[in-house]
This record gives C-alpha cells, sequence and structure tokens, in this order.
C-alpha cells in the first residue's frame, strides 16, 4: 500500500513557499489581464478555454489558500476583534493607496478630461472612498477612454468583495463553535449540497454573483477542510498531478462549471505541494516579503496605462513591458505601507479592548 505524508507533516512553523506561491499565481493572473486587455471583453471559456480555464483556477486556488490560512488564523487566535483588525489591515491599507494614485495622479495624466473638468467632476471624488469600500466598478472621468476594456481603473478589484464576505462566514462560523468536527461536517455537507443542487440541476449560475459565490465559496470551504482535516491530505506531486491531469480531461469534456468540483480541489493538492516541499534555494524568497497582493491591486491599472501607449502591442508584450513598472511599486506598497500595518495588528488590537474595557466597567458603574 502507498503511503502519503499528509498536511499535518509539514504544518507546523513559518518555513514554507507560500509567499512564493502565492506570488507565482498573481503573476498568472497578471499575465491573464494583459490577455483579457490586449482582446477586450470576447475573452471566455468559449472563445478561450485555456488562458480562462487557467486564470480562473488560479483565482480559485487563492480562494482554497485563503480558507485554509485564515481559518487557521481564527482557530490560533479566537478572538474576532484581533481577527477583524488583521483582515482589516491586509486588505484596506494598500487598496486605500491605490485607489488614491489612480484617482488622483494616474487619473488626471490619463484622461480626456482638462485638468479643471477633472477635478470637477463628482465621480474623481467618489472613486477614492467607493474604491476602498470595496466597489471595483468606479469609473473616472475621461480615464482609458477607447482601450478594449473601456473605462475600467482596476477591474480585479471585483473579488474582494467576496473575499470580504467570506471572512465574515469564518467569524460567525468560528464564535457559533461550527468548527468542532461534527458541526463543520454538517455545515460542510449543506453546502456541498447546495453547490452541486445549483451547478447540476438549475441555471441559477447564469448570474454572475451566484456563479461567482459557488465556485469561490467552493473553494474557500476546500482551503476550511484542509486545514481542519489536515492530517488527511495528502502531499505528493504524482498523485497532485494524475488528480489535476483527470481534472483537466474532465473540463474538456464537460465545460469548465461542471468539471470545477474536481478542477479546484486537484490545483490545491498541487499548490500544498508546491507550499511545502520544495526546498532550498526557492524558500530564500520567503524572507522578501508578501507581495503578491500588492501585485493583484497594482498590475491592472498600470497594464491600462501602458496599454494607452502600445497600441499594437500582443499580451506577452504587455505583461513584460508593464511587469518593470509594477514590481518596484509593489515593493514599495509592501515595506512601506502593507507590513508596516500588519505589524500592528496585535497593539491596535490591545488598544480596542482596553477601550471595551473601560467602558464595560462604567456601564456597570
Amino acid at each position: 500500500m502507498v503511503q502519503f505524508q499528509t498536511l499535518d507533516a509539514f504544518w507546523e512553523g513559518r518555513n514554507n513557499n507560500f509567499n512564493l506561491l502565492r506570488m507565482i499565481g498573481a503573476l498568472f493572473i497578471m499575465f491573464a489581464h494583459a490577455v483579457f486587455i490586449t482582446i477586450g471583453d470576447d475573452i471566455s471559456f468559449d472563445s478561450f478555454p485555456v488562458a480562462y480555464t487557467f486564470g480562473i483556477t488560479t483565482l480559485n486556488l487563492f480562494f482554497v489558500l485563503s480558507g485554509l490560512l485564515v481559518t487557521a488564523s481564527w482557530m490560533h487566535r479566537q478572538c474576532l476583534i484581533t481577527f477583524v483588525m488583521a483582515r482589516i489591515l491586509r486588505i484596506v491599507p494598500g487598496l486605500v493607496v491605490v485607489a488614491f494614485v489612480c484617482a488622483f495622479v494616474l487619473g488626471p495624466l490619463m484622461s480626456t478630461y482638462s485638468f479643471g473638468a477633472y477635478f470637477s467632476d463628482l465621480r474623481t471624488w467618489l472613486y477614492w472612498p467607493g474604491t476602498t469600500l470595496l466597489s471595483a466598478d468606479m469609473r473616472l472621468p475621461g480615464v482609458f477612454v477607447g482601450l478594449p476594456n473601456d473605462r475600467e481603473v482596476n477591474a480585479p478589484l471585483w473579488t474582494l468583495k467576496y473575499e470580504a464576505v467570506l471572512y465574515v462566514g469564518v467569524a460567525i462560523a468560528g464564535l457559533l463553535g461550527w468548527y468542532a468536527r461534527r458541526p463543520f461536517a454538517v455545515l460542510a455537507g449543506l453546502a456541498l449540497g447546495l453547490y452541486f443542487i445549483i451547478t447540476f440541476l438549475t441555471d441559477l449560475r447564469a448570474i454572475a454573483a451566484i456563479d461567482h459565490f459557488m465556485h469561490f465559496g467552493y473553494a474557500f470551504l476546500i482551503g476550511t477542510a484542509v486545514f481542519l482535516y489536515k492530517r488527511f491530505v495528502p502531499i505528493h506531486l504524482g498523485l497532485a498531478l494524475v488528480c489535476l491531469g483527470l481534472s483537466c480531461l474532465a473540463v474538456y469534456c464537460f465545460g469548465l462549471q461542471y468539471a470545477e468540483f474536481l478542477l479546484i480541489p486537484s490545483a490545491a493538492l498541487l499548490g500544498l505541494w508546491v507550499a511545502y516541499v520544495p526546498d532550498g534555494i526557492v524558500r530564500n524568497y520567503n524572507g522578501l516579503g508578501d507581495y503578491s497582493y500588492g501585485l493583484y491591486i497594482w498590475h491592472y491599472p498600470i497594464e491600462q496605462v501602458m496599454r494607452t501607449q502600445f497600441e499594437s502591442v500582443s499580451a506577452w508584450q504587455l505583461f513584460l513591458i508593464s511587469l518593470p513598472v509594477v514590481l518596484p511599486i509593489v515593493i514599495c506598497s509592501w515595506h512601506f505601507v502593507e507590513r508596516p500595518c500588519l505589524q500592528r495588528v496585535r497593539s491596535i488590537s490591545e488598544k480596542i479592548k482596553a477601550w471595551q474595557s473601560v467602558q464595560t466597567t462604567r456601564a456597570l458603574f
């Protein structure tokens, strides 16, 4: 009988390749968006099955990793205030900066409006707070007009609202004690039943919001289950590749929507192997920083800018000319915005707890 090492054997400690894995995934998404930016809204599973499947599977893998690591974060702390602050300080500071730069630096430079007209338009002043509040559809007056993806400033931000909703779900499940083995098994069974009914027995996934909740929620649930049952999750490259190959065959035969329930966990198995097994020089990347989120929120407006300057550029060319511009921005975002904020999670949480204690004491007297 073949014996596999399980995730439980690798879990303890921070010496892993998660930063590298997320960065590779962010680069894949950046290239997928380069394809999208050069072609426009015509990209779909029907028109570009390989590129589309690759891009959406990478996004789903991000949600698997998020389910794994965010659930682990909750189980480690089990403190609502600390959990909420950690999530807010991971997402919001970088988003505040990129939204500000898009509205007040890139916007006036890229707009077909005059400076006066641009800054007198209400959309200019609504973009920063609106985007910070996870509205990805905000437009800036006259910015990126006439491109294949006309007027889109930072399209990838649309996934963040789904991430935020799932974070709330983690907190609710944790507070209600649903991460104990039996309650979680019941909850996961009900969620999976709903997923399969909607996917295979209805046409509801034709509605974009429902479709996104289905595959992102499924991916996040898999990540949560991987953490809770990590002593049963095999870490083996051969097994991961076989599962992934069979899943890709299922996608080819039945389409992405009907095969994603196999493709997402198969991609997760490969991702976990990359995160824990490759050793040596690749582990050095872990000490550089987690640049993936910065790359995710910064690459699209930069690629749009480059598209305005090079009209006949191909997807590969757009990716390659944008990357040297994006990377220094991303590195600065991590070292001067994201990491300093994350380092304050504990201190801010303790101040909030102290304030709550004082308010409770005053209420008693």
